[in-house]
């Protein structure tokens, strides 16, 4: 089957160029893309040497119908991006203004995705001279309410590259053709508004494990997702990064994490104990009745508290105490003592025996 493939692809190529030296430049981009279609499909399908020589085919060609169509202009190419996430029913791009610093603690989790993204790209010609890029995808998982999608969303800011947050179900087709049509869209989007980072929140829903139950159409998508991550990573000048997150890692198909796919794998645990107390100073900073608070006291009281968990906390104590004031028509502060009581009201969303079962798979990876 792929050496019929591989005939046919050849055969668009001559086609191509066949076009091309009769000036038919339309025609001869759109052959060359469909050529490089296939490739990538071929591509996607084979391993080592092979894999890396279709892949330097399937790039060839892609710099071969760029240059026949011509770039577009910076503002219709990211019109044209966000008109194809527009049809996609996925949210307008933005450089989010969330930063490092509003990271509360996970120092080993910002240290390495610095090492592994940030600095690659802040320092380009600097890594390329110790060959170090960032290839493939990250993978971010942890309990849920860790804060995954608000750390991708600060690395977005770090690099200034637009945040494309992609739900999986938006992508989702029954129809013959188009969920994978719907995925090689959106990484096309993704080009044109590059440099950008595209986010797969609960990616264990798109590529779950292979149970022999799942449609057709799963099945070709997923495929259409791991073509399109490996023709990301033979790219060298690419300006797109892929990361996702889940709070199921082991249900994970283990097709996607293969080399050259999602290489990075990080744990993102729950806040610990100085997490913990700069989340609620972080969650209260912006209360101007805010009386004396004793954040060692909070911390100590909610371990195995989620940073989603403390947020509520501090919304709901402080809801508490504006009704009060609504009621008595007394301004008063928000105390220490309103927090706890909350805290006392509600159980840690982390249970201990789901914490051994990340630290197992984290073992084991």
């Amino acid at each position: 089957m792929t050496e019929t493939k591989v005939d046919h692809a050849g055969l668009l190529i001559k086609k191509a160029m066949d076009a091309e030296s009769a000036g038919n430049r339309e025609e001869a981009a759109r052959i060359y893309k469909n050529a490089y279609d296939e490739i990538m499909e071929i591509a996607a399908h084979s391993s080592g040497r092979i894999r890396e020589k279709r892949l330097r085919q399937a790039e060839s060609l892609k710099k071969i119908y760029e240059s026949i169509e011509g770039k577009p202009d910076e503002e219709d190419r990211v019109a044209e991006g966000r008109k194809i996430l527009d049809q996609l029913n996925i949210e307008p791009p933005e450089i989010p203004k969330i930063t490092f610093q509003e990271v509360a603690g996970l120092e080993n989790v910002k240290n390495e995705i610095m090492s592994k993204i940030i600095y690659p790209m802040r320092y380009k010609e600097l890594s390329q001279e110790y060959n170090i890029e960032f290839s493939g995808g990250m993978l971010l998982y942890g309990p849920p309410g860790t804060g995954k999608t608000f750390i991708v969303k600060a690395i977005a800011n770090e690099v200034k590259a637009n945040f494309i947050n992609v739900n999986p179900s938006t992508l989702y087709s029954q129809w013959f053709g188009q969920f994978e049509k719907n995925i090689s869209q959106l990484f096309h989007a993704a080009y044109l508004l590059s440099p950008s980072i595209l986010f797969f929140d609960e990616i264990d829903t798109l590529v779950p494990k292979r149970s022999g139950s799942e449609s057709d159409a799963a099945r070709r998508g997923v495929s259409q997702l791991l073509t399109e991550v490996g023709g990301l990573t033979s790219q060298k000048d690419r300006n797109i990064f892929i990361i996702a997150a889940t709070n199921n890692p082991w249900g994970i198909d283990e097709a996607i994490m293969r080399p050259g796919r999602f290489d990075v794998k990080i744990y993102v645990p729950p806040p610990d104990y100085e997490s913990r107390k700069k989340l609620f100073q972080l969650k209260l900073s912006e209360i101007k009745h805010l009386g004396k608070i004793d954040y060692g006291d909070l911390a100590e009281k909610t371990e195995r508290y989620s940073g989603a968990d403390i947020e509520f906390i501090c919304k709901k104590a402080v809801q508490n105490v504006f009704m009060e004031v609504i009621k008595t028509g007394d301004k008063i502060d928000v105390t220490t003592e309103d927090l706890l009581d909350v805290i006392s009201q509600i159980k840690p969303s982390i249970d201990i025996s789901l914490l051994k079962k990340y630290q197992d798979y984290t073992l084991t990876t």
